[in-house]
């Protein structure tokens, strides 16, 4: 009787599992989707990927854990299980082509659809990109776009962003291998803000606009992909900062009292102008209360505060609240910067402390403050090459101060725009 319970027990379930296995749904058929290869090569068509590989394999680095393991095409092909995107973004995670975050696959279609916001022909040599000499053509700054989640109408944007950086006097070298906290902040101007929807005012170097975060992000790719840029490979940022994955920002044209900032970097007033500046980080500067004089002496304590000697640009965002105070009370931007730079000073005796008994600190000191002998004659700091105001962001009375990496300045270009460019623009809503 127990023997006969037990083999009716099993039976049930051996039945169970097989109705089961007859009602449960087949497993997904392998696909495969084909995408375009973001990596840059070199003049000689070596891929920088090859480069780098063989840099890790020399210093014993195993991020990413594919490097360099690809077929060598334009496109390849990838086996696609259940999801496009996650399996794709894992594949490209693995080889060191993405930010670390999920990215848009870069197929034929996808790609096609971004080559759209250029009238410039796909193989076309946009720039060399540092540190490992990529060719960074109109296709493959397409391709990182997509990844980056780009819309087509950004790419004038993105291919002025890459112009600009590639300039040999902003140091994309340096800045993409330094061991400083340092990021390419896209500061936009001129009619294509409002056009490309890029924001301005509230929370503008923060989350929540397509334009400003995938432009941004994109050129990010670009540099780490085309460039060769990979961290702990070549960028070797000691703590790096939040901005190597966005760091853009629009000029809040409607608050500003004073002329646009791309006039002081000799545009004409009417153009449409991006500039690219090598940015080491935002200081917050809280203006709440002060006075116009109060809130001057403000930044340039900020400024004196500040670890190196010489600055060959900083940035000073003041927001929309403050600027008007200012301009209400007569300030132009050439009596702030005069009034700001006269005040950002130090003792002499501190500044030696600081500076002079430091033979690391002393590039780009003047051969006059060698020359100091007053231990209490004040001393600019820092030096400044050029010091830039910018009104952006939104309501309150909250400004910002982005240092400059110490030797790089501050590019800037009129954007192109293609002969579609009224096509390419979204259709706003009557």
């Amino acid at each position: 009787m127990k023997r006969s319970k037990k083999k009716s027990f099993w039976g049930a379930v051996a039945a169970g599992l097989l109705i089961l296995c007859l009602s449960a749904p087949a497993a997904a058929a392998p696909r495969t989707v084909e995408v375009y290869n973001p990596a840059g090569q070199q003049p000689d068509g070596v891929y920088v990927d090859t480069i780098l590989k063989k840099i890790m394999d020399e210093t014993g680095v195993k991020r990413p854990l594919l490097a360099g393991k690809f077929t060598g095409v334009k496109k390849e092909r990838i086996g696609i299980r259940h999801d496009e995107f996650s399996e794709v973004s894992e594949w490209f995670y693995l080889r060191g082509w993405t930010d670390g975050l999920p990215i848009v696959p870069p197929t034929e279609r996808r790609v096609k659809e971004m080559l759209k916001g250029t009238d410039l022909p796909a193989d076309f040599l946009v720039a060399n990109l540092d540190p490992m000499g990529g060719q960074a053509t109109v296709e493959k700054i397409a391709v990182n776009a997509v990844m980056a989640g780009c819309r087509p109408e950004y790419m004038p944007v993105l291919i002025a962003a890459v112009e600009l950086a590639a300039r040999p006097e902003f140091d994309l070298k340096g800045l993409a291998t330094t061991t400083n906290p340092d990021a390419p902040l896209l500061i936009l101007s001129g009619p294509i803000v409002e056009q490309l929807d890029v924001n301005a005012g509230t929370n503008t170097l923060g989350r929540g606009w397509q334009a400003n975060a995938s432009i941004s992000r994109a050129l990010h790719l670009i540099i780490q992909n085309i460039g060769g840029s990979w961290p702990g490979v070549t960028d070797m940022s000691t703590i790096g900062q939040p901005g190597d994955f966005v760091m853009m920002l629009a000029e809040n044209s409607a608050a500003n009292p004073w002329g646009p900032l791309h006039m002081e970097l000799g545009h004409p007033r009417a153009a449409n102008v991006l500039a690219v500046m090598a940015a080491e980080g935002t200081h917050s500067i809280l203006g709440i209360g002060q006075s116009d004089e109060g809130f001057l002496k403000l930044v340039a304590a900020h400024l004196a505060g500040l670890e190196r000697p010489y600055r060959e640009t900083m940035l000073l965002i003041i927001a929309q609240d403050t600027a008007k105070m200012l301009a209400d009370k007569g300030w132009t931007r050439e009596r702030m910067i005069a009034y700001i730079t006269d005040r950002a000073k130090i003792p002499f005796r501190l500044y030696k402390e600081r500076y002079l008994d430091s033979s690391a600190l002393r590039k780009g000191m003047p051969d006059w403050v060698f020359r100091v002998q007053d231990p209490d004659a004040m001393i600019p700091s820092p030096l400044i090459g050029k010091l830039l105001i910018l009104v952006a962001g939104g309501t309150g009375e909250k400004s910002t101060l982005i240092p400059g990496w110490y030797d790089a300045g501050i590019m800037s270009k009129e954007i192109r725009l293609p002969a579609n460019w009224d096509e390419l623009l979204p259709k706003k809503n009557p």
